[in-house]
């Protein structure tokens, strides 16, 4: 093996128990979108009384009531035509277009709606839940929640939408901060399902197993995504024979048409490989390859299969699909962005792609302080810094410390790329995380 290639390995070993959180996130979010989908009916669609409605709007309600949904929509924008600031046939119009299905008009119509009352509650909440549609419509989602919780602290509803969103954007710390409210009173089954994945994608891995048994014991089950998460808090405890387990009579039991034989297949690939089973892990692979919707998780697990395997080849064909995954993603996510550089950053080869993604999810992030030291870093490793005035940098993102548990263990696993490691920041490998 190539010299560098046996030090890169040997120097980052560690890589491999942390780095797999990515691996199911795509696969959460798909859960999540179900989840949120079955509010559809809770939030956002309550019809208001017929005191509430002006005149000029209860036609449109009438036609909601009795299902005629197109009606519906001709009527209220008749009623817009008449009276363009009639909030009643705004939010109708909003309602109607969203029970036809169409949500980029409902989308635009809602905001009409927040744009002439941004405190409206019916609003607020239709934002909130369809942020979980597309990703682009996410943040929005969690400023309308917040905006919600604001005025109300003790909606619990909004608090499980906005985790979840929290959880679409990989802001880990922020979605446990909610799920940490929701759990001390008591959670329902379906937030502690919602937890016990996000603190298995933020490699809470131990807590990620609690949660879990805590569900389990309700005798409920658990939908493929949700199984997947469980497999990797027990990949990741020391457990992957149980993972596989696991796993595999789930994947004999789908078809190659079903929607989650790409999130269970790259699953128990992961786990064949931490079990020290590689030849199994890259068969299991093997028919994803052909599957343009499989790049994301395939680039994920061969990644994560390169690092197991010490497998320099394996690595790249994973950086290879990530560009592909890039090229086929117009706006992509700080989420995103951080996890494709940080499998570039620890390829020699595309060391110097990775920059420009960090500094992109630093522009979406500016609080986050793991991206400016994973940043300041990888200058130093190409060149663009000394080592010399990589110390003082590193000091003055340092000067104040995050207080969550998830945002110290990824500045901790940022600092970890430090080469040779600098005692100096040993301390905030624990908690509480000082520097001196």
């Amino acid at each position: 093996m190539n010299p560098y290639w046996q030090r890169w390995f040997n120097q980052r070993w560690f890589n491999q128990r942390f780095n797999q959180f990515w691996f199911n996130q795509f696969w959460f979010n798909q859960l999540c979108i179900g989840s949120s989908l079955g509010l559809l009916l809770v939030w956002g669609l309550a019809l208001p009384t017929q005191a509430q409605v002006s005149l000029a709007a209860r036609q449109g309600y009438a036609l909601l009531e009795r299902g005629w949904v197109n009606d519906a929509i001709a009527a209220f924008q008749q009623a817009l035509q008449s009276n363009p600031q009639s909030l009643d046939a705004k939010l109708g119009l909003a309602i109607a277009y969203q029970r036809a299905g169409q949500d980029a008009n409902a989308w635009q119509a809602y905001q009409q709606v927040l744009i002439q009352d941004p405190n409206h509650r019916q609003a607020l909440s239709a934002i909130g839940q369809m942020g979980s549609y597309r990703a682009e419509w996410q943040p929005r989602g969690i400023q309308s929640l917040t905006t919600l919780l604001n005025l109300d602290p003790d909606d619990q509803a909004s608090r499980t939408q906005r985790a979840l969103l929290y959880g679409y954007q990989s802001q880990f710390a922020e979605a446990i901060a909610d799920y940490d409210i929701l759990l001390s009173n008591s959670p329902t089954p379906e937030v502690l399902l919602g937890a016990a994945q996000i603190y298995a994608y933020s490699g809470d891995y131990s807590g990620s197993l609690s949660l879990f048994d805590r569900y389990l014991a309700m005798g409920k089950p658990l939908a493929n995504s949700a199984a997947t998460a469980y497999a990797l808090a027990l990949e990741q405890t020391g457990n992957p024979a149980q993972a596989i387990q696991i796993l595999e009579p789930r994947l004999q039991s789908l078809s190659l048409s079903d929607s989650s034989v790409i999130q269970v297949r790259a699953s128990l690939a992961s786990a064949y490989a931490a079990n020290q089973q590689i030849d199994q892990a890259l068969a299991i692979l093997e028919p994803l390859r052909d599957r343009p919707e499989a790049l994301l998780p395939l680039a994920r697990t061969l990644s994560a299969i390169g690092r197991q395997a010490q497998n320099a080849d394996l690595y790249e064909s994973a950086v290879a699909f990530y560009r592909q995954v890039l090229q086929q993603t117009p706006r992509p996510s700080a989420g995103l962005l951080i996890e494709i550089a940080d499998v570039f950053s620890d390829a020699p080869e595309s060391q110097a792609e990775a920059l420009p993604l960090y500094q992109q999810a630093a522009v979406q992030r500016p609080q986050d302080q793991s991206i400016q030291v994973k940043r300041l870093i990888l200058e130093q490793q190409l060149g663009e810094i000394s080592p010399a005035a990589l110390q003082p940098q590193l000091q003055q993102v340092l000067s104040q410390l995050p207080t969550q548990v998830s945002e110290r263990r990824s500045l901790a696993l940022a600092l970890l790329r430090i080469d040779p490691p600098n005692p100096e920041f040993l301390p905030c490998f624990s908690l509480p995380c000082k520097t001196g």
